[in-house]
């Protein structure tokens, strides 16, 4: 692998450096999380991008914490 050739985790490592200046520290994914991120592909690919990002955001947040009653 050349230099122009990074492996995907290494592409990103730079591109946040660029962006904020320091690495990330990279979060674990929760259940919440996994079950948010499920939720918002199914809002997004049901609203068409018709609504706005915060309340998709937050509709996300509420199925998963919904998931995760019982």
């Amino acid at each position: 692998m050349n230099k122009k050739q990074l492996s995907l985790e290494a592409e990103a490592e730079e591109y946040r450096k660029k962006k904020i200046g320091r690495p990330i520290k990279n979060k674990p994914l929760t259940a919440r999380l996994y079950l948010a991120g499920q939720a918002l592909a199914g809002l997004l690919a049901a609203n068409q991008g018709r609504a706005r990002v915060e309340e998709i955001k937050h509709e996300a947040f509420e199925w998963a914490d919904k998931m995760l009653e019982d």
